[in-house]
């Protein structure tokens, strides 16, 4: 899968914003101990996030991505990572069986 076919398939879901999944995803980020600083942000279906790491190196952003997809999920989740030069980049995209869903795109620095 890439980041085309997922972000077809949000187009299917309810990705409204919900103040739970901004208000849990901020609370997570909050209690990490290796994030220097992040940012959560909605804009037309899909939350924004700039997660600022500590030590930034590609198994401290696999942990803090899987941490909080294991806290955040839905029944159905897919995801995509793209590694940059400076970041990694993750889509990801969780919905439950009624279609209620939230498309996170997410920049570790």
């Amino acid at each position: 899968m890439n980041k085309d076919v997922l972000l077809e398939l949000s187009k299917n879901l309810n990705t409204e914003y919900e103040i739970g999944i901004w208000s849990e995803t901020t609370d997570f980020f909050e209690r990490q101990d290796n994030i220097a600083d992040f940012s959560v942000k909605y804009d037309d279906g899909q939350y924004n996030i700039v997660i600022k790491l500590k030590d930034f190196n590609l198994n401290a952003a696999k942990t803090i991505f899987a941490s909080l997809v294991r806290f955040i999920e839905y029944k159905s989740t897919f995801y995509v990572r793209e590694d940059k030069k400076d970041s990694f980049v993750y889509y990801l995209l969780s919905s439950t069986d009624s279609k209620k869903a939230f498309l996170f795109y997410v920049v570790i620095q």
